[in-house]
């Protein structure tokens, strides 16, 4: 008897392992099930990302898209920027509204042109059938955008290429007055405007030009209504009764300083060839004489590169007679003798 039941408990025993294997194979399937559910969902979050969210900023991984409205693939070289269709003249000659790209006077590794987009004709034209007749019909523009390492040195540059001479550009306002006086640029921060008449009458051709550290360096190119207008002469030019005050230009008020002696004009040294003088846009008013205001600086150089120092502020009288130092702290003004 003691064998019968020592017996039936090792059968007993061997039952339950069996029940608690096939429980354990079950529970295993039920854990490799779940890892290829997870790499499932992880590949359904990564399309997702593909499809959804990366072109909100740009970027097509999977190709085959087509370029947006008015966008065309950037030519390798591109020789000129262009504003409208090409008129012809009564002669039967072709003009259009052209001048030499930024791409003619770049160096080998100073930038890229990254997009053009042109005007998108047909936006255009539904968008001039639902509005009213009264709005004015919008400016077609064209848009080159440039990736440059470094935009004051590129556009200086251009200026250079395009301003007067057989280009003619000349720097305007928004009201295309021309303006005397170039910019300084710098890699931080920019914009500004130049125009020349246009091929067709009574229009502009024009460039505005803009960039920034978080931005490209674009160039807006287009032909508006318009013409460029020269700033009135100023009232000062005209002294007591019909004595007329001759009124020096820029270049003459820089060269009378640059004559001058850094000692005559309280600064150290031999020469004002060992400073750095720029002018300040527009007039002020000294004794009830009109002045142009300059900034004369030193220019120093350290780890983080180069830097000015301004060192004097000097007004000069348009007809070249008096100069006045103002203090750079107190801003008190004195007569140089």
């Amino acid at each position: 008897m003691p064998g019968k039941k020592k017996e039936k408990k090792e059968k007993k025993k061997k039952a339950q392992e069996g029940e608690e294997l096939q429980e354990g194979k079950k529970k295993g399937k039920k854990k490799l099930l779940l890892i290829p559910l997870a790499l499932i969902l992880i590949a359904a979050i990564g399309a997702a990302a593909v499809l959804f969210v990366l072109p909100r900023f740009g970027i097509n991984l999977l190709g085959g898209a087509e370029p947006g409205p008015g966008e065309e693939e950037p030519p390798k070289n591109l020789e000129t920027f262009i504003a409208g269709e090409p008129i012809e003249k009564e002669d039967g000659e072709e003009v259009q509204d052209a001048t030499i790209s930024l791409d003619t006077i770049l160096e080998e590794g100073e930038g890229t042109l990254i997009a053009v987009r042109k005007p998108d004709k047909n936006s255009k034209s539904e968008g001039a059938s639902s509005s009213s007749s009264a709005v004015e019909p919008e400016v077609e523009q064209y848009t080159y955008i440039y990736d440059v390492t470094s935009p004051a040195t590129v556009v200086n540059r251009y200026l250079d290429a395009v301003l007067g001479g057989e280009e003619g550009f000349v720097f305007v306002d928004e009201t295309y007055l021309h303006l005397e006086e170039r910019p300084e640029l710098s890699d931080t921060l920019g914009a500004l405007t130049i125009a020349r008449s246009s091929v067709q009458e009574g229009h502009v051709f024009q460039i505005v030009v803009g960039w920034s550290e978080a931005s490209t360096l674009t160039f807006r190119v287009s032909a508006p209504e318009g013409a460029i207008h020269e700033p009135p002469p100023p009232e000062d030019q005209f002294g007591l009764g019909s004595q007329v005050v001759e009124t020096a230009s820029l270049e003459e008020q820089l060269d009378k300083i640059k004559g001058l002696s850094p000692a005559q004009l309280g600064l150290e040294g031999e020469s004002m060839e060992e400073y750095e003088i720029l002018p300040v846009e527009g007039f002020v008013t000294v004794d009830g004489l009109p002045c142009r205001r300059f900034n004369v600086y030193t220019r120093h150089t350290s780890s983080q590169g180069a830097y000015r120092n301004i060192k004097s502020i000097i007004m000069l009288s348009t007809d070249q007679q008096h100069v006045y130092y103002m203090d750079p702290t107190s801003s008190a003004v004195t007569e140089l003798r």
